[in-house]
């Protein structure tokens, strides 16, 4: 009890604030792979990608400073919108696919949203990561969660035109979404000369946002992509907390080893 009167009667600051709404949205979209919620349009896949950009912009604003999160949002969403462009109308690096007109409206052959999109995840991958070329990974490791139930049957956001050969889904894709990310996440660097440091929010974040898009695979019928993405995204994390050993000596109660005396 005592817990939970401290809980309310800290100062919470701007940061701690926006991290507590990130986690309630991954409870959110965690509802709706889950009877009576699944199904509803409150708790549809639309309806958790709109709230997870509206999230996305709050929490740029929120911690990085007005020209920064303007930065990555202008530089995230011309760069992933070209690499769009140029992936639907020459298959050029993801493969050949091509949007269905669920995302409407649309710029050419890309969907309005799928910039912004691209922007929400980048961010907080960016957040998760210590290294932008890490940040790309975390971007690759969610798109071989989402990407076999996005562009099934079911769902049918985008099509493939060959089966590819991870549920469906040509292995060049990930390829492209890395090439992508690191692309952008370069010319954001190139621009404000800012280097990432993963903050222990964002992992959990990252990993919880990975557990629901494990649920979800659950609940669209793909126990084995289930059981991929689950070892994914826990070995994802594994690597972020061992490359920064401090962290994990810290949360493990492990001092700092001893410096040699020479």
């Amino acid at each position: 009890m005592k817990a939970f009167q401290a809980l309310f009667r800290a100062r919470w600051t701007r940061s701690q604030i926006s991290w507590a709404i990130a986690y309630a949205y991954t409870i959110y979209v965690a509802l709706s792979a889950i009877p009576p919620f699944k199904g509803t349009s409150i708790f549809s896949v639309t309806a958790a990608s709109a709230l997870l950009v509206l999230l996305y912009f709050f929490h740029s604003y929120a911690n990085l400073n007005l020209t920064t999160a303007s930065k990555f949002f202008i530089i995230a969403a011309s760069i992933s919108f070209v690499w769009e462009f140029i992936g639907v109308t020459t298959g050029v690096p993801f493969g050949q696919y091509s949007y269905t007109t669920s995302l409407s409206p649309a710029l050419g052959p890309v969907p309005l949203f799928i910039p912004l999109l691209w922007c929400a995840l980048g961010y907080f991958c960016m957040e998760a990561s210590d290294y932008y070329i890490m940040a790309s990974a975390l971007m690759v490791s969610l798109d071989l969660s989402f990407d076999p139930v996005f562009s099934s049957s079911s769902l049918h956001l985008w099509t493939w035109q060959s089966q590819g050969e991870y549920f469906g889904v040509p292995l060049s894709n990930f390829f492209g979404w890395f090439l992508a990310s690191l692309t952008f996440f370069a010319i954001f660097f190139l621009a404000t000369k800012r280097r990432t440091r993963s903050s222990n929010y964002a992992i959990v974040f990252y990993y919880l946002f990975g557990l629901d898009n494990v649920i979800g695979d659950l609940a669209s019928g793909y126990s084995w992509l289930a059981l991929a993405s689950f070892i994914i995204f826990t070995v994802s994390t594994l690597i972020i907390f061992l490359v920064n050993g401090n962290r994990w000596r810290k949360l493990l109660g492990v001092s700092d080893p001893a410096t040699p005396v020479g």
